[in-house]
């Protein structure tokens, strides 16, 4: 799974171990890197990729897991996830970077900016949220207690569960059946994009579990954002989904994760109508944002004031007794 730009220049680099991590790049200038999220691949890019190799050199790589890249070992956490990128860096000789990314994607930059700023410069997050830290543990000891990718399909989802172990888990049957209920769970997760990308996002879901190897969703379970977050100081860009999944109560709003951020540049821009597919149901509006305030950080507006404030009150479910909603107080401060 790759994707279908005719003009990229593919290649695979070499990033220790014995491990190489696929990548494609377009484009002349200072280097921009980014970063997909799971279980995809690059190929969510695929439509900003030019529109950003105008005025940047774009690398675009697969994580190992998932894509043309090969399994990630199985004793991985994030850090190493992390720590890949780094080495892939290191590899095609770019001591600095700009960063852009969704979800998975982001909670790797947002590593990068905590343990690795001097090889970053500006951050643009694509739905970057913080897990509800009482589902996260859950979902976490699940996933390791079943056997990450070796895990059975669950198909009946209750709130909690539409982004994470249970939605993502599959179970191979002889009469093929998995696949059209695995369809059916990108049709229910991304309601408005066209069949082209539902069809890709299946194939690249189940082309991951087919590797085996360390799954990053299971270890970002384990990975303390809140924690990370406290340490990003690089300019950063917040790109809101209006119809993206990271919104309470699975998950703080993008504005509560940002708000521990200690970067003296911070900019939020909603994309109106972007679900989990943005990047590639919006591309222009997506792009657009990235090259505005890459241009100029400080000077960058994005959206501000009642419109963001309306953004980030809106919830992934109705409102419900029973549902506890995040706190952000309850977050203690890092030692």
């Amino acid at each position: 799974m790759a994707t279908n730009l005719r003009c990229v220049k593919r290649g695979y680099a070499d990033i220790g171990d014995g491990n190489q991590m696929y990548y494609e790049t377009m484009g002349d200038g200072y280097p921009l890197i980014m970063l997909h999220q799971s279980w995809w691949s690059n190929f969510e890019f695929e439509k900003v990729i030019p529109l950003l190799a105008r005025k940047y050199k774009v690398y675009a790589p697969d994580t190992l897991g998932f894509g043309f890249s090969p399994p990630a070992p199985e004793f991985w956490e994030f850090s190493d996830f992390t720590d890949a990128v780094v080495r892939f860096m290191d590899a095609l000789g770019i001591e600095k970077a700009h960063f852009a990314g969704q979800h998975t994607g982001s909670l790797l930059m947002a590593d990068m900016d905590a343990r690795h700023k001097d090889r970053c410069d500006c951050m643009c997050y694509g739905g970057l949220a913080i897990y509800d830290e009482e589902l996260r543990k859950k979902k976490n000891a699940l996933r390791r207690m079943i056997g990450t990718n070796q895990a059975p399909y669950i198909k009946t989802l209750q709130p909690g569960d539409v982004i994470g172990s249970e939605s993502g888990l599959l179970q191979r049957k002889e009469d093929g059946s998995h696949m059209i209920e695995y369809w059916m769970e990108q049709m229910r997760e991304n309601p408005d994009s066209k069949l082209e990308y539902v069809h890709r996002a299946a194939i690249a879901n189940m082309l991951h579990y087919d590797k085996g190897g360390a799954d990053a969703i299971t270890v970002l379970l384990a990975f303390d954002l809140v924690r990370a977050l406290k340490f990003c100081t690089r300019p950063s860009l917040q790109l809101i989904g209006s119809r993206d999944c990271v919104k309470p109560p699975v998950f703080a709003t993008i504005g509560e994760a940002a708000a521990y951020m200690k970067s003296d540049i911070m900019r939020f821009k909603v994309i109106y109508g972007a679900g989990i597919m943005g990047w590639l149901d919006y591309p222009f509006e997506y792009a657009n944002a990235v090259l505005e305030f890459l241009e100029d950080p400080a000077a960058y507006k994005g959206t501000t004031g009642h419109e963001l404030d309306l953004a980030m009150r809106e919830y992934l479910f109705p409102v419900q007794e029973d549902i506890k909603f995040i706190d952000p107080n309850k977050y203690p401060d890092s030692k």
